[in-house]
């Protein structure tokens, strides 16, 4: 990461915030939404079930979320807290092409997901498809440029870590799209979209104690 300005680390703090402020997702779809829907469970059932507006059968399977509203509202949030965060934060490189395409695909992954809340499974399915594919690959590819990016700047292990999640990510959202046995389409997808989502809300929480650890230490600079 590049030496922080005061200026630059209130951005930061504010991008930090936002990215690990993801984790409602994780609250909201699986602590609070899923408990509440009939039948659904993480292995089977994909995640776009939560969102369904009307109980019924999709793809032979009985989808039912009461709940609804609540995961496409943390969708919607979270989207946009996934691309004001990619846009703040870009001050944590010098800019370059790569840091450009880097946060770039995480904004367009956040437009999906956005999208996704927008476009429940039961009532628009082919946008609803199209926004989460990609929301899983642009975040996947973002994930894995940006942690290519911290593996040179003094990050090596969470670099790696970003890289591997990255992969990880693409590998099982390719395997998703391939459709695998129903009974495990829920976990593909899972596989596909936490380790991503995890990797930045981690690093999201990275930025947020750089960024006040840097305003302190200018502040105590600056102090007669």
């Amino acid at each position: 990461m590049r030496e922080l300005t005061f200026t630059a680390s209130r951005r930061l703090t504010a991008g930090g915030f936002l990215w690990a402020s993801l984790i409602q997702i994780f609250v909201v779809n699986n602590l609070i939404v899923l408990p509440r829907a009939s039948s659904q469970n993480l292995e089977e059932h994909i995640i776009s079930a939560l969102g369904v507006t009307r109980c019924g059968l999709i793809g032979g399977f009985r989808f039912c979320s009461p709940w609804h509203e609540a995961a496409d509202l943390a969708w919607i949030v979270g989207g946009w807290c996934l691309i004001l965060g990619a846009v703040l934060n870009t001050v944590v490189f010098p800019p370059d092409r790569l840091r450009n395409l880097a946060f770039g695909v995480l904004a367009v992954s956040g437009l999906g997901l956005v999208s996704t809340g927008f476009n429940p499974y039961n009532l628009r399915p082919a946008v609803h498809l199209l926004s989460a594919g990609t929301c899983f690959f642009c975040g996947a590819v973002g994930v894995l440029l940006l942690g290519g990016m911290l593996r040179q700047a003094q990050r090596p292990y969470w670099g790696a870590a970003g890289i591997a999640c990255g992969v990880t990510s693409i590998v099982s959202a390719t395997l998703t799209a391939l459709r695998p046995d129903p009974g495990v389409q829920g976990l593909f997808e899972r596989i596909a979209a936490w380790p991503s989502v995890v990797w930045i809300i981690c690093t999201g929480g990275l930025i947020l104690f750089s960024a006040r650890r840097a305003a302190h230490g200018s502040a105590a600079a600056d102090a007669p």
